[in-house]
């Protein structure tokens, strides 16, 4: 059974968030300035990383591919659920926390500036990672009963894009959450499929072409989170 889609519609981080409690291959074809990069995942941890066929072992070449991925990947990607290789063991969260806090951000993963958010379920258990915390202690008051990029601008005295990029930042830190989809990681190993919630665009985007045989199980679960993820409804 396999998934597929384009960096076009979802961003490298939102789809790691659906796939962090399945186990499976992330292939993406020319995610890395046009070389293929093959991630071997298992309930959230990276077991192996190969590009353009071969093993990357490196803690620091493998944080700087993470980081490339965050903010420049680009082309299509499918993940097959099945048998993995173990090679290395990296949480995943906390790779993407790391790179995410200095990364430049393209604006096109950016949260439109009307979109509010507020604390994630569990943020008050949330390691905040330091160059996030003077932004963490300047936001969480506002945010905690919602905020938009706009209300954080005025109250903040910030531009609004510096807005969007503290919101984008936090939301992949495990802060903040749309409100839209506040407490949606109550139950992560439930029923439902581990949820990112929605875009950070705000808006609904085209869903990764499926095949017919994969509308049931842990596939329809990846399938409704994507959904979620792109503010669409589930199947």
């Amino acid at each position: 059974m396999a998934i597929y889609g384009d960096f076009e519609y979802h961003a490298f981080n939102d789809i790691i968030k659906v796939l962090q409690r399945h186990t499976g291959v992330l292939f993406m074809r020319t995610a890395l300035a046009g070389r293929s990069v093959e991630m071997h995942l298992k309930d959230g941890t990276l077991n192996a990383l190969f590009i353009d066929g071969f093993p990357v072992s490196e803690p620091l070449r493998i944080r700087d591919t993470i980081s490339t991925l965050t903010s420049a990947a680009s082309g299509e990607y499918s993940f097959e659920v099945g048998e993995i290789t173990q090679q290395v063991s990296f949480p995943l969260d906390d790779l993407i926390r790391d790179v995410i806090s200095t990364a430049k951000i393209p604006d096109q993963q950016l949260p439109h500036q009307e979109t509010r958010f507020e604390w994630q379920t569990n943020a008050s258990q949330v390691q905040v990672p330091p160059a996030l915390q003077n932004s963490w202690s300047s936001v969480s008051p506002l945010i905690r009963q919602g905020a938009s990029a706009i209300d954080l601008s005025r109250q903040l005295h910030i531009s609004e894009h510096e807005a969007r990029v503290t919101l984008y930042r936090l939301r992949a830190a495990g802060l903040v959450t749309p409100q839209r989809a506040a407490g949606a990681f109550h139950d992560p190993r439930g029923t439902s499929a581990p949820s990112p919630a929605s875009a950070m665009s705000g808006t609904s985007q085209p869903l990764p072409a499926q095949q017919p045989q994969q509308q049931a199980g842990p596939v329809r679960r990846l399938l409704n989170a994507l959904r979620r993820l792109t503010g669409g409804n589930a199947l």
